[in-house]
């Protein structure tokens, strides 16, 4: 039977300055590959734009590979334990992580589950636990959104499974949006709609090979009946939403007042 001793020196010829030495050598090496594979990323996607979604799903998923593969080449090609005692480190780790770290835990899971089947990548844009923008990084634990405030949202990634994920492009590069407009209802609506389709395909911001689709519907506002003009047009680039529905906004009721439909007496039209 070995002394107590005894297995503590063996325990720490495991941990040796040259074995962590060469641990920390290949961090840095791991480190230094991920920073420079995400700046040639970013570089492809300022000179590829419209294959930028594409480009930024590489990294998320292969950070998580290097990262694997370190940890697995560090214990077994370096550290090269006896399998007594990693099965005891590892039971003895597993305990301890399972207990003082439920929810990273969880968490890291639920990412890996995300970027396996993602409902979501880098790039879309997402209503995620009541926070609407672009994802913009995806980790292991929790993934971070840019709302249209120029906030930076930190979702973790078990809360992001648990609720429904709203996501406006699912991967392309161009994404829908509605606009909605009123009008009294006693307004042409017939050159409403024709204005308002003129006016939203010359926009710069117009993605031109999808259809434009002009809507006409009633509302009771205050017991008055009202035209409902809603605008579906897709922008070319998600992170030109707003701008693309503001030029919509602006294009549409400059057309309707040269027209001469806004604005217009009002004139009472009771609702049924």
């Amino acid at each position: 039977m070995e002394m107590p001793s005894e297995a503590l020196e063996k325990f720490l010829t495991l941990f040796s300055p040259g074995k962590l030495m060469a641990i920390a050598l290949l961090v840095a090496a791991a480190w230094l590959l991920l920073t420079l594979m995400l700046y040639l990323l970013q570089q492809l996607a300022l000179q590829f734009p419209r294959h930028r979604l594409l480009i930024n799903r590489i990294y998320p998923l292969t950070r998580v590979i290097i990262w694997s593969a370190v940890v697995l080449y560090a214990v077994v090609g370096i550290i090269q334990p006896h399998a007594s005692v990693l099965f005891a480190i590892m039971g003895s780790a597993g305990l301890a992580l399972g207990l003082a770290t439920q929810e990273p835990i969880k968490n890291m899971v639920s990412g890996l589950i995300i970027m396996i089947n993602p409902p979501y990548r880098v790039g879309d844009m997402v209503n995620l636990a009541g926070h609407y923008g672009e994802v913009i990084k995806l980790e292991w634990s929790v993934t971070w959104l840019r709302t249209f405030d120029d906030n930076t949202v930190m979702v973790p990634n078990a809360e992001a499974l648990k609720t429904a994920v709203s996501n406006s492009n699912s991967g392309a590069l161009d994404e829908q949006i509605a606009v909605t407009l009123q009008l009294p209802a006693h307004s042409d609506h017939q050159r409403a709609m024709q204005l308002a389709r003129e006016a939203t395909l010359c926009s710069p911001y117009c993605f031109l090979k999808k259809p434009v689709a002009v809507l006409l519907g009633t509302e009771n506002v205050m017991g008055q009946v009202m035209l409902t003009i809603t605008i579906k047009a897709y922008v070319l680039d998600v992170r030109l939403e707003r701008r693309f529905a503001t030029d919509i906004h602006v294009r549409v009721i400059d057309a309707y007042k040269t027209a001469g439909l806004w604005p217009l007496p009002f004139e009472p039209v009771n609702a049924a």
